[in-house]
This record gives C-alpha cells, structure tokens and sequence, in this order.
C-alpha cells in the first residue's frame, strides 16, 4: 500500500530526534518525515538562514520531492508557522496544497509571535522563557554543558519566530486542523481566516506540549482525519 507522508516541523529548540519516537505512533500507512532545522543534531554547523520565510524556502528546495504528490503537514508550535510558509510555496511553486493541514500549540501566522526577545540576551532570561513554556526540567537548566549546547538553538529559533510577520495572509487550499492543550494558553481562533473551509479544533489534555503526554490519541486522530481526506480524494479522482 502507498505510504502518504506527513511532513512534521519541530517546534523552537527541536529536532529530529525529539519526534522520530512518532514515526512508531501511526500505522504503516503514514510515512513520518521530521524536517531538521539548522544548528543541531547533523546540521549543526549550517547557519540559520535570515528570516524564517527563508528558512521555510530552504526546507522547501531541499525536501521538494516529498511535496510533489499526495502529503500532510503537521507542525508543533513554531512549527506551524514555518509548516504554514512551506504550505504557500508548494501551492505557488508546484500548484499542489497539501492533503491537509495540522497544527498544534500555535496562534494563527498573523497574531504576533514571540514577543520576548530580548529576554534571550542572558542566560537567566533564556531560563526564564523555557520555564514558561515548559518542556525541560529543572535538572535540564542547571545543567551547564545542556545550556551551552541548547541556548543558541533555541535562541536562534526564537529570534526568527519573533522577527517574523505575516503581512499578506494567503489562504491554504485545505483543510485545517487545530489542536491545543487544554491548559495551554495560546489562542488558535484566527487559523480560520487561512482556509475558506471550516477549521475544526480539538482539545487534548496537557499544557503546551500535551503532544508528549497524548502522543497515541493524536496520532490516532491524526491518522482518522488524514485517511478520511484521502479516500475522498479518490474517490472524487474516478
């Protein structure tokens, strides 16, 4: 059977490594492809690109083959956002939307981004934003060597998130779907100005990275929605 992939992009400080554990969640109808960002794991002596639509336009050249058929996109938090860039270029570039489009732990591309900048000028500031959003521990941040490593990474992440604007909002030619946390704080209700279909969102329980706590549910839902989509496809394709 023909594997549809689903193109995940990591949320801010992330990789390949945090969500090759997915690849395991879904069933072998769904080929699991983790963009890697620069600055870590194999990339980590490639420069961050300027801005984050050059990012999304660098992801873009390098993983164009996985565009040019039937695909989802899935992206956690910054994620979705740069997910969202990559999304424009394959309906401008090669006339082909994805199957559908999944984001989780992020407002719409045109609410403000990250507005903390400058508190990644110190090393406390950077604590305290990760504090904030959760995902590492105490042992985590007081660990020098792991501060040392991660900062710049999701130092660099979070500059771009923060410079970034969506000055023209261009509407996807799919479905949306949003997922959140229950106890996360971020609001998703303007991702309905980016399709003219209804966007459906769906609470899990968890804070922002409710992904790690709930990762069979939201791969099982992932997978439901994604395959509903595509036999409507075929079948409008007979």
């Amino acid at each position: 059977m023909e594997k549809l992939p689903l193109v995940c992009f990591p949320h801010a400080g992330s990789g390949t490594l945090y969500y090759s554990k997915w690849k395991f969640a879904f069933s072998d109808g769904i080929d699991v492809r983790v963009v890697q960002y620069p600055l870590r794991e194999q990339r980590t002596n490639t420069p961050m690109p300027a801005s984050l639509p050059l990012l999304a336009r660098d992801i873009f050249t390098e993983l164009v083959d996985s565009f040019r058929g039937t695909f989802a996109i899935w992206g956690h938090s910054m994620g979705s956002i740069v997910g969202y860039e990559v999304a424009k270029l394959c309906q401008q570039r090669l006339d082909n939307p994805p199957l559908m489009f999944f984001t989780s732990g992020s407002a719409a591309p045109c609410d403000r981004g990250f507005q903390r900048v400058s508190d990644l000028d110190t090393p406390e500031g950077i604590k305290k934003v990760l504090r904030d959003y959760g995902g590492l521990t105490e042992e985590n941040l007081a660990d020098a060597d792991f501060m040392n490593y991660f900062a710049p990474i999701i130092g660099g992440d979070l500059r771009l998130l923060g410079s970034y604007q969506d000055v023209a909002v261009e509407q996807l030619r799919c479905p949306i779907v949003v997922m959140k946390g229950r106890a996360d704080r971020v609001v998703t209700d303007q991702w309905q100005r980016y399709t003219e279909r209804p966007v459906e969102t769906t609470e899990f329980d968890g804070g922002h990275f409710f992904i790690e706590e709930r990762r069979p549910e939201i791969a099982a839902f992932m997978e439901s929605k994604i395959q509903l989509m595509w036999q409507r496809k075929a079948a409008s394709a007979r």
